[in-house]
């Protein structure tokens, strides 16, 4: 299994780069053709990844717990909030990390939401479907520079520009933002390349 992620909120002194959030026309030039359909999937990525790796998916917590709300974020929710709960899962396929998330919930909308503490080993996603009144905003698409602390977060080793998208969730007003990053493993189990 993958070693735990060490969080964004663990690693300040690695100043994250400046990163561009577009939308995904901006970026299909650029994004690996075989990565595209990751990144499009309009669908629930706990879905995506349990159909194309069946019963060695894994699903894993690796962090849930207070941290200060990074002032990118606190400007793209438009909140004031200086707090948020963190939550940090890996979607892996026999133990080879695909995909690292991040669920950003302000201290505001876990104040609304108090399960939101209790998800455990719940995938968000599923958890949200079950929500009436959620709406999600367009997803927006990064390339991440190897030393930019979400990317660090996700490959605490080092390695490779990585690619993610993120979206901002609305619980009847309140935000969440999940951010997810795709790792060089993705579409490859026991050997085999997803289609």
């Amino acid at each position: 299994m993958t070693p735990p992620a060490a969080s964004v909120a663990l690693h300040p002194a690695r100043a994250a780069a400046d990163v561009a959030w577009l939308p995904l026309e901006a970026c299909t030039a650029r994004a690996p053709s075989s990565l595209l359909p990751w990144l499009s999937e309009p669908g629930l990525l706990t879905a995506r990844v349990r159909a194309s790796c069946g019963a060695a998916t894994q699903f894993r917590m690796l962090r849930l717990a207070p941290a200060p709300l990074a002032l990118s974020l606190k400007s793209r929710l438009a909140i004031g909030d200086d707090v948020c709960l963190l939550r940090e899962i890996e979607f892996a396929c026999a133990g080879e990390r695909w995909i690292f998330a991040q669920s950003v919930f302000p201290e505001s909308t876990v104040a609304r939401y108090p399960w939101l503490r209790g998800l455990g080993e719940s995938p968000l996603g599923e958890a949200l479907r079950r929500v009436g009144d959620v709406e999600r905003d367009a997803l927006e698409y990064a390339e991440l520079p190897a030393d930019c602390e979400l990317a660090c977060a996700a490959q605490p080793a080092g390695g490779d520009v990585l690619w993610a998208r993120r979206a901002v969730y609305r619980l009847a007003g309140s935000p969440i933002i999940v951010q997810e990053v795709f790792l060089p493993a993705l579409g490859r189990c026991c050997g085999q390349e997803d289609s």
